[in-house]
């Protein structure tokens, strides 16, 4: 047995015997040998804010058979902290070993997600899965954000996805009374001083400081400077979250930006798109993807051409399709997501606030990992002025303040 760890610091843990256990339930039998396993880092360090991820090549032999090579994919999760990782874990797994292959069985022919071959809780939370790198999938560009042809592929997938999940809810009804799906990373649990609540109100602040200087935003700061005040931003956002009447409801993955998502590339174009860490997902309106996705993950100049007609296009046409294959009842027109969407762009724009500003930091602006130097007063405050300083943000806001004033989400 040859373990290739290449110099780095993998856990005691993933040794032989878990990857005998990984082989065997992938392939659903105990007859064979593993040869061998190489190592690698899943991401760039920082790039993954709860978890550690590793890939890891396993070759094996059974028996009778020439030798066989898995690519695997390993996330490890520690069951404890300040995001209650234990619920987030647990609901993660839910996801990927029940609710999104019954997703997908009311699909045709359609993957939203990589496979997961493995699921252990001790002594960290670990799943297995496929490794999409080997197939071309690969996250794209955060810092920048994704262009019109990534938004085009993600929307049609992510219009799949929704189908199918609203097709196994009206399925299966029982399932809104799970737990697990009550409430997703963004919530009235998590809005407290110790998670998010500091970052969304250091944030809007340092918005507030930028906005003042743009002719034409007078009205929004004096309404944005009122939520700070008033500490009611947050609250306008839970209320968003909240399913209300006439919502189009699914299962909300809830946290789509773009380290979230694999884009597949082939010959130099963006192909398929993914769905990835489905720890933050809730039955809600399928509004919040939507908006969420294009607040935190497109590029200004896509957000400038304006998203309605990418939903006409894109999401819609495989929504529709997918409800239409499904026999669902009372299909929505183009016009109620629309309506969906717009309903639910506060949620857009605290998702800008927040996730786009954290994650869009440059590594050689602030080398540490944003998640854990928000615990620390001093440092807390120089993430929310870089965070907050970028073209990409400081653009990115000035479309979605405007968008949100003109829908009356801020009277």
């Amino acid at each position: 047995m040859i373990i290739k760890k290449n110099n780095y610091e993998i856990p005691d843990f993933l040794n032989e015997q878990f990857f005998k256990n990984v082989i065997a339930n992938k392939i659903g039998s105990k007859e064979f040998e593993l040869i061998s396993l190489d190592f690698s880092l899943g991401c760039n360090p920082g790039d993954n804010h709860f978890s550690s991820v590793y890939r890891v090549q396993a070759t094996y032999n059974e028996k009778g058979s020439a030798s066989q090579v898995e690519d695997l994919f390993v996330k490890c999760v520690p069951l404890d902290g300040d995001l209650t990782e234990a619920d987030i874990f647990e609901k993660e797994r839910l996801m990927y070993c029940d609710i999104i292959p019954r997703i997908e069985s009311c699909l045709v022919n359609v993957k939203t997600a990589p496979k997961c071959y493995y699921v252990a809780t001790e002594p960290i939370g670990t799943m297995v899965f496929e490794d999409m790198k080997i197939a071309g999938y690969d996250i794209a560009d955060r810092i920048n954000g994704v262009d019109i042809n990534h938004c085009k592929v993600f929307l049609k997938k992510l219009g799949q996805y929704h189908a199918g999940s609203m097709l196994l809810l009206e399925k299966e009804p029982s399932l809104k009374e799970t737990d697990n799906l009550k409430h997703g990373i963004f919530s009235s649990v998590s809005f407290t001083k110790k998670g998010l609540a500091r970052p969304a109100y250091m944030n809007l602040a340092e918005m507030i400081e930028h906005a003042s200087k743009w002719p034409g935003y007078e009205k929004i700061v004096i309404k944005l400077k009122d939520f700070l005040k008033n500490k009611t931003f947050l609250d306008k956002v839970v209320d968003e979250i909240r399913i209300s009447p006439g919502d189009i409801v699914g299962i909300c993955h809830e946290d789509c930006w773009v380290n979230n998502i694999l884009f597949q590339y082939k010959g130099g174009l963006v192909t398929d798109a993914l769905l990835i860490d489905f720890q933050g997902c809730t039955r809600g309106s399928i509004g919040l993807d939507i908006s969420f996705f294009f607040a935190v993950d497109a590029a200004p100049n896509v957000l400038r051409q304006g998203t309605d007609q990418l939903i006409e296009d894109f999401y819609y046409p495989a929504l529709r399709a997918a409800l239409e294959e499904g026999s669902y009842k009372n299909i929505p027109t183009i016009q109620d997501i629309k309506n969906e969407v717009k309903k639910k762009a506060m949620f857009g724009l605290f998702g800008a606030a927040v996730v786009l500003a954290l994650t869009s930091i440059d590594r050689k602006d602030f080398d540490e990992n944003p998640v854990d130097a928000m615990k620390d007063d001093k440092k807390a405050e120089k993430i929310a002025k870089i965070a907050c300083s970028s073209e990409r943000f400081k653009e990115t806001m000035k479309i979605l303040l405007k968008e949100c004033e003109s829908y009356g989400l801020f009277d």
